[in-house]
């Protein structure tokens, strides 16, 4: 969600009219509109007392979480997998950005990967063109595998140590399930 979203349902949500937040700030009504619209921003002196106006705190007003929600995960993939029929490459770089914001979000980078891997081996893709996106799906595996999620960490480590196998890296493949079977 961005800002000028946030500003408008909690400005809602505590009963405040734009004119009202805008009087207390010392705005304009119509900069209110505008931030609420997403055309502008707040100045960045006001956000503070916004916040506290808006009762919430910064991080809320920012939006800013470390995690995502199960349900927003759940959302998120639904979207990408219904993408990943029609473009799998717009689905890719949809996904690499949604990691890029929530870079330690297993969960996420999981079925992200999961979903994406899926889509690549349906896909009409020459060998080098399946081996780059394979190597950062690969990559994200590796991530999750050491994951402080249990049902993350095991699910990781089974589809990374089949995607070696596939490749015929055999010894990654028993590292990988020797350290998963001392966890």
């Amino acid at each position: 969600m961005r800002i000028g979203e946030q500003i408008k349902n909690y400005r809602k949500i505590v009963g405040l009219t734009q004119e009202q937040v805008a009087n207390y700030l010392g705005v304009s009504t119509p900069a209110v509109n505008k931030w609420e619209k997403g055309n502008t921003y707040p100045d960045i002196s006001l956000l503070p007392a916004l916040a506290r106006l808006l009762k919430i705190d910064m991080n809320e007003l920012f939006s800013f979480r470390e995690e995502l929600t199960e349900k927003e995960i759940g959302l998120f993939v639904n979207e990408l997998s219904e993408v990943s029929l029609d473009s799998f490459t717009e689905a890719f770089e949809m996904a690499s950005r949604k990691i890029q914001e929530y870079p330690h979000c297993d969960l996420l980078i999981y079925k992200i990967a999961t979903v994406l891997n899926a889509s690549l081996t349906l896909s009409d893709f020459n060998d080098e063109e399946r081996m780059e996106y394979n190597t950062v799906i690969i990559e994200w595996l590796e991530r999750t595998a050491d994951s402080q999620d249990e049902r993350v960490r095991n699910s990781s480590v089974f589809i990374l140590a089949t995607k070696y196998v596939q490749m015929e890296k055999y010894e990654e493949a028993n590292v990988l399930l020797k350290k998963f079977l001392i966890l």
